[in-house]
């Protein structure tokens, strides 16, 4: 009966641990939530940085940053959600 519990508690640990991780946002007060990015500053894809800060769109498509979000904005009309990973299809 204990190797069930635990068992139980690890299958628990695994699947509920990593998204509380990579879903802070969703916990995130208002004096924490990222504003919608400034797509006036990104006009090339030269002006993209390596660095990973997902946004999500209104396509529900993930966006690498906020450069990569702005520039498909110019040919797409999107709207930006949420910075973070879209968790919903």
């Amino acid at each position: 009966m204990s190797s069930t519990w635990i068992r139980l508690l690890f299958i628990i640990v695994v699947v509920l641990l990593p998204y509380t991780v990579f879903s802070m946002n969703i916990f995130a007060g208002p004096e924490n939530v990222v504003k919608e990015p400034n797509c006036t500053t990104y006009k090339s894809k030269s002006d993209c940085s390596d660095i990973a800060d997902p946004v999500c769109a209104d396509d529900r498509n993930t966006y690498y940053n906020e450069c990569y979000f702005c520039l498909e904005k110019v040919i797409e009309k999107l709207r930006y959600r949420y910075h973070g990973i879209c968790i919903y299809k």
